[in-house]
């Protein structure tokens, strides 16, 4: 089953602004000289991987698709 390709775009595009700005947030504390706290690490990482999975949705099943959006909302709300 083909995932809605708009909705498809929609979210990739929030996903790359999130990590972007969270990288950016990570290295401007780095350059201060603190530590990134352990939730922007994962939401980074958590983002990152969620990229590639809607990258390639359409190879999932519709099951796995649904499992995939609930993962998408629970990082969003992080």
């Amino acid at each position: 089953m083909l995932y809605d390709e708009n909705l498809k775009q929609v979210m990739l595009g929030i996903l790359d602004d999130r990590v972007s700005g969270i990288a950016c947030t990570i290295n401007n504390l780095v350059d201060e000289g603190y530590l990134p706290n352990k939730k922007k690490l994962d939401i980074l990482g958590w983002s990152t991987l969620l990229i590639h999975a809607y990258e390639n949705i359409d190879i999932f099943s519709k099951e796995q698709q649904t499992n995939l959006d609930s993962i998408y909302n629970k990082v969003i709300k992080m």
